[in-house]
């Protein structure tokens, strides 16, 4: 569906992207117990939910609206102490015991406005801490003819509204993934089976064997990972300086 989305964007359906809300935000390190996992260490994973979750927000948004061009951003760090874990047992969900404590040293929380290289305003927000979310990573995009939204802990639909299209579009309506779809039909042959978070990975694995097959480059590429890189280290001279700063050092 998020392909999907991308399809109406290219096509001009929405018109002129105006505005651009992404968001990742999880309740993993919710738990004052939760241990002190290498997630939380600085000197073990660098950033906290820059690096973790993030990455994912950004990504989506070059997919979907662009190259950001500039960004002020800011992050906190709620817990400040977690349980130190058992080395070699667990998971960051695992919860510790009222034992030793140690310091969290990377962020919780991370947010950010940004302006796309199209000129385009978006705010971005993450946090692996928050209360209420389970792995909602979503955006909403609006345009100049109409508007889309998309989670992923309802990975199989869309919401549209395109007002140009008829009365039946004036107000958010839910489409369901189905065979007119991107690469759905190669699943399922109806509408309305839940394609599962395993068949993506099986299509992102097909692309990367076919990619390396048939010789021309596939999307994401290297160049991609450095540009959600770029926009990482700008986000974190943005914490420094607290003002905006271009993506691109110099630039």
């Amino acid at each position: 569906m998020v392909r999907y989305a991308r399809e109406l964007i290219h096509d001009g359906r929405l018109g002129e992207i105006t505005h651009f809300r992404g968001r990742f935000l999880v309740d993993y390190g919710s738990n004052p117990q939760g241990v002190l996992s290498w997630r939380f260490q600085k000197e073990t994973s660098g950033s906290g939910t820059l690096g973790d979750i993030m990455s994912h927000v950004v990504d989506l948004a070059h997919m979907l609206v662009g190259r950001i061009g500039r960004v002020v951003s800011h992050q906190k760090t709620f817990i400040t102490d977690r349980p130190l874990a058992t080395a070699g047992e667990g998971t960051h969900f695992s919860v510790g015991s009222d034992g030793p404590r140690g310091e969290v040293t990377n962020e919780d929380y991370v947010g950010a406005l940004v302006q796309f290289g199209n000129g385009a305003p978006g705010t971005l927000e993450v946090c692996r801490v928050v209360k209420g979310h389970d792995c909602e990573l979503a955006f909403e995009i609006n345009g100049t003819k109409g508007a889309l939204r998309w989670n992923f802990e309802r990975m199989n639909e869309i919401e549209l509204r395109l007002p140009e299209a008829g009365a039946e579009y004036d107000g958010f309506t839910v489409v369901r993934a189905g065979p007119r779809h991107p690469q759905f039909a190669d699943f399922y042959p109806g509408p309305g089976n839940g394609m599962s978070y395993e068949d993506l990975k099986m299509i992102e694995a097909y692309q990367f064997a076919k990619s390396i097959r048939g010789g021309p480059q596939h999307e994401p590429s290297f160049s991609d990972a450095l540009a959600v890189t770029e926009v990482q280290e700008a986000m974190m001279r943005s914490w420094e300086s607290e003002s905006w700063e271009h993506v691109v050092a110099g630039n």
